[in-house]
């Protein structure tokens, strides 16, 4: 008995501290411009002869500029199934 009662009155004295949290917001002004980079684009070199299948590389940045390793083979296996 004593443990409900204790329990109880656990019970009904946390209740004191909980209130009810409203909050409001209103914002004023101009929302952030989105700024988006544009797409790094890089010109596919010359095809050297019929055969030859342009294989994609990757990004390379040294010393403060943008590369594009790829590269044509002429023994594309990886297309085959």
């Amino acid at each position: 008995m004593k443990k409900k009662i204790l329990a109880g009155l656990l019970l009904a004295g946390s209740t004191m501290f909980a209130a009810p949290r409203v909050s409001f917001g209103i914002g004023i002004g101009v929302p952030a411009p989105v700024v988006v980079a544009p797409p790094i684009v890089a010109p596919v070199p010359p095809c050297p002869g019929p055969g030859y299948v342009f294989l994609n590389g990757y990004w390379q940045l040294p010393a403060g500029h943008v590369d594009w390793r790829g590269h044509f083979d002429r023994h594309a296996n990886h297309f085959r199934r």
